[in-house]
């Protein structure tokens, strides 16, 4: 296999415009899943590009990473194509999209962040850089970038139809995550029906989607708003019953309901049965409800108490609380 740090150095030096060390090669054997710089002969961009396509629909993703870097140290020829040659702009995006799949997220970010020094407007570079920053719990940053992805994107759908709604309805080239990210955003900022707006775009195009049912459910969730929230729960998991998320918000919602035995047959769907317990009297303490949510971290000891940590600790905290709690009581006395 192609090393990391090889591959990495191959590609970054590309951004650098650096010329790497000529004869340096891997170490391994050969074979079809590794690659070599012998392997990869002066030749085309476009033939390049191709056989980085190639490797890339072979999922050899590392391959196809160096094959995109050394096609972009390499400038069009006049045998290419010119409609079909990729350009920087499209190969960064590309690598970009490949360190994604590989969960390179820094490197995701390089890429991404070379497509929009030279197309700052490019918003699926936007996008998915705006949703690298969302994972990375910095809403400021990922929510400038998606609004600007929207707003690319708004502005296109202008020129073709005409709306007296806040948003154009949108199509199969609409960037969907910077919508779904911006409307988590909104969630999180206790905006939901700004989240909700931007849900119900999403929707006339990907009204299979399971992942949209639960985030719209978990929007309705946090408004109050708890038969809306398992409805849509519900679709999620009728779409997809292997979507453990859904679940699990699923099980929080009957928590909140005081249906701990519907709640505990849900979350056993997706996990073992003293991590429901635990589960369970997590979400209890967070509500405040110290007594109820101390029998089940209890229960979830005595199912697993040689190894499950997680429900000591928990309980450990509940009493902490607890203490602290009759301590305020006798305090007012």
């Amino acid at each position: 296999m192609i090393k990391k740090s090889y591959r990495v150095s191959y590609w970054l030096s590309a951004i650098l415009g650096l010329t790497l060390l000529s004869g340096c090669t891997t170490t391994t054997p050969h074979n079809d899943n590794q690659l070599r710089l012998s392997d990869v002969e002066p030749d085309s961009r476009q033939s390049i590009v191709t056989q980085a396509m190639t490797a890339e629909q072979n999922s050899q993703f590392d391959k196809a990473i160096v094959l995109y870097a050394k096609a972009l140290k390499l400038q069009p020829s006049d045998e290419d194509d010119a409609t079909t040659t990729m350009t920087n702009t499209s190969i960064f995006y590309k690598i970009g999209l490949l360190e994604v799949r590989q969960g390179n997220v820094e490197l995701a970010r390089k890429a991404f962040g070379e497509v929009l020094k030279s197309e700052p407007t490019h918003s699926a570079a936007q996008t998915q850089l705006g949703v690298i920053y969302l994972t990375q719990k910095n809403k400021q940053d990922a929510m400038v970038l998606l609004t600007k992805a929207i707003a690319t994107d708004q502005l296109r759908l202008a020129n073709q139809s005409k709306s007296k709604d806040a948003y154009f309805a949108l199509d199969e080239l609409s960037p969907l995550e910077a919508y779904m990210g911006l409307a988590v955003i909104h969630d999180l900022k206790n905006d939901h029906n700004k989240a909700m707006t931007l849900f119900k775009l999403i929707l006339p195009i990907t009204p299979q989607d399971p992942l949209l049912f639960t985030n719209i459910g978990y929007s309705y969730y946090l408004s109050g708003n708890f038969v809306e929230a398992e409805i849509n729960f519900k679709k999620a998991i009728d779409l997809d019953m292997e979507f453990s998320r859904a679940w699990v918000d699923l099980g929080l919602v009957y928590v909140r309901k005081g249906m701990y035995t519907k709640a505990l047959q849900t979350l056993k769907q997706v996990m073992p049965t003293e991590h429901a317990y635990n589960d369970i009297g997590y979400f209890l303490i967070l509500e405040g409800r110290y007594r109820e949510a101390e029998y089940f971290l209890e229960r979830a000891i005595e199912l697993s108490p040689s190894y499950f940590v997680k429900a000591n600790v928990n309980l450990e905290n509940l009493k902490l609380h607890m203490n602290k709690d009759i301590d305020l009581a006798y305090s007012k006395e």
